[in-house]
């Protein structure tokens, strides 16, 4: 069980936070909630994000919302590169001038979701909380990098470890099972940011299963996203709706797919990943003979 260790406060945390305040005041930026900012204002929660990185200097790494440059300095002093990406264009000022002595530093302004993912080593970063689940949707999916270390809303780094049957449980949990290894290495006290999150955070680390993914597992990730929508319900009649109305099967396929399925009458919920991948193989079988 992961302990809560909040970090302690010191005067190089708090000229940290009042480093950051400084550099938001001086290019007139104030912190927005719809994009997730939340700047990481905590020296030791830096170290902790290199530590579990274990960077070298052969490393490539991607930083998503690189905020004001704070951890991607630190990425700077110890990858080979960093690939730094930012939506907010006020932040890409703050990032070019932070950052003009780094020649290894590549700066991105765009949208991480409407990217494609750049090959590298290494994700290392403190995720806007507001894109927690489709960039990691994206990152399992295309599976560009070794490992990833990031931050999440430790409500929503619970939901990624959780186990069949908890009220935790869902298809970020069935799909991140499936796809990757997830570690929740450390909880982290809230005010190690600035401004302040509403709950506390984790530190998370993902390991993909594979780079390419199978037509089972595609089609795996479209049934949990399909019966997650139901998760109180048994399975027969949420099984049999994915089937007729979202891949057009006819009722007797739909009779030959439920015949091999043994979990008919087992709820959504206490089904586990391995559970879900059967039925998807099943489904890809049948349609497939048919």
């Amino acid at each position: 069980m992961i302990m809560f260790v909040p970090y302690m406060f010191n005067l190089r945390k708090l000229s940290l936070l009042h480093e950051t305040k400084q550099i938001l005041k001086m290019f007139n930026i104030k912190p927005k909630k719809s994009l997730g900012q939340n700047f990481v204002v905590s020296s030791a929660l830096i170290r902790d994000l290199i530590k579990f990185s274990s960077l070298s200097n052969k490393d490539l790494v991607l930083e998503i919302g690189a905020g004001i440059g704070t951890l991607t300095i630190e990425l700077a002093r110890m990858a080979r590169k960093v690939i730094a990406v930012e939506i907010d264009k006020k932040l890409i000022e703050v990032l070019k001038w932070r950052l003009k002595e780094f020649e290894n530093v590549e700066i991105i302004h765009g949208d991480i979701l409407a990217m494609k993912l750049p090959e590298v080593d290494k994700v290392v970063s403190n995720l806007p909380f507001n894109i927690s689940s489709p960039v990691t949707f994206k990152l399992i999916e295309e599976a560009s990098f070794r490992f990833a270390v990031l931050t999440y809303q430790k409500e929503f780094a619970e939901r990624m470890v959780a186990q069949p049957g908890s009220p935790n449980y869902g298809r970020l949990t069935v799909a991140l099972n499936l796809l990757a290894e997830i570690e929740l290495l450390k909880y982290v006290s809230r005010r190690c940011f600035y401004p302040e999150p509403d709950v506390d955070v984790a530190i998370v680390r993902l390991v993909p299963k594979r780079k390419h993914l199978s037509k089972v597992e595609v089609l795996m990730l479209d049934l949990v996203k399909w019966l997650f929508t139901q998760r109180n319900r048994k399975l027969r009649k949420p099984l049999t709706r994915y089937l007729m109305e979202k891949l057009g099967f006819k009722n007797s396929l739909c009779k030959q797919v439920l015949a091999r399925v043994p979990y008919l009458e087992r709820r959504i919920r206490n089904l586990s990943p391995k559970e879900f991948l059967e039925v998807a193989k099943i489904i890809v079988e049948e349609g497939m003979l048919n």
